[in-house]
């Protein structure tokens, strides 16, 4: 062997699969695509219900904290006068 011929490398090792060729397939059977959609659709639509409905506590928080707007005020205090009104039962006395 000449000294200046470096010694021969050997071969490199095989890459190994990451599990990574199943979200790489171009095609999946129409079953687990209606099922993804299904899933995707579901959490969408809880998310935005959460947010949706933490966005309504806090602006309903921040109108009952204003004082600034006395008529939607009076409207609302005259309807929840009419709601509870309406919900109180008249007593009746035992005989």
């Amino acid at each position: 062997m000449d000294p200046n011929q470096q010694a021969p490398q050997p071969a490199p090792e095989p890459i190994k699969a990451t599990g990574a060729n199943s979200y790489l397939k171009p095609y999946k059977g129409k079953g687990a695509i209606f099922f993804d959609n299904f899933l995707g659709g579901f959490a969408w639509s809880f998310g935005s219900l959460i947010g949706l409905a933490l966005i309504a506590v806090f602006v309903g928080y921040l109108i009952s904290q204003i004082d600034l707007i006395p008529i939607i005020g009076g409207f609302i205090a005259q309807i929840m006068q009419d709601a509870t009104s309406r919900l109180q039962l008249p007593i009746q006395p035992i005989e």
